[in-house]
């Protein structure tokens, strides 16, 4: 009598529950390893929102050094500008006012804020004119009444400056003011102006 043939019931239990099991499960499964990034590598899209980022931080950094360079070059123009107009002032008082009393004071006072070129022409100047203030004892007082600045940089300024002198000596007794416009140029010598040249206008 012939052997009968294995029946279909008799599948070992694993293999049945492996074909049992629902299609939309293997997709998902099969889905979820492909998706998955090689080991080491960066996803192509958080690469490129890095390099936009610091992009975008460079940036600002160099707008921010840039309006804070302006801020400092507007802010150093402006102090230039007010200490050119406020030691012109004072030179020029200086320059204008004397006394035959003591004229060397007056020419050594000028003399120390001057440059060596404007100090060695005034001491000429005032050797000249020594004689004829002690003399006609000479007294003169100097007063700016408005100074204005013409141009200026780190090195030099020019400043317009309006001075009113009251004058007396032995001719004018009572005194007489006079008025005159004066361009005035300084050279920069680290924190101070000095005085390179004072000319009528």
């Amino acid at each position: 009598m012939a052997a009968e043939a294995p029946r279909e019931d008799n599948v070992p239990e694993d293999r049945a529950r492996a074909d049992n099991v629902p299609e939309d499960k293997a997709r998902a499964d099969t889905s979820t390893v492909d998706d998955d990034p090689v080991e080491g590598t960066t996803p192509p899209r958080r690469n490129s929102a890095r390099i936009v980022s610091a992009v975008v931080v460079v940036a600002l950094v160099a707008a921010c050094a840039w309006l804070g360079y302006l801020v400092w070059s507007d802010h150093r123009e402006d102090e230039l500008r007010r200490s050119a107009v406020e030691d012109a002032t004072r030179l020029v008082v200086q320059l204008a006012s004397y006394d035959h009393a003591d004229v060397d004071a007056n020419i050594e006072a000028v003399v120390a804020d001057a440059t060596p070129e404007f100090a060695d022409r005034y001491r000429e100047v005032s050797e000249g004119l020594r004689e004829l203030l002690t003399n006609g004892q000479g007294t003169s007082t100097g007063t700016v009444t408005h100074a204005g600045v013409q141009s200026v940089d780190t090195g030099s300024a020019v400043v317009l400056v309006f001075l009113d002198q009251e004058i007396t000596n032995v001719t004018v007794p009572e005194g007489r003011v006079d008025a005159s416009r004066m361009v005035v140029t300084l050279v920069r010598d680290g924190n101070r102006w000095l005085l390179d040249s004072a000319e009528l206008a």
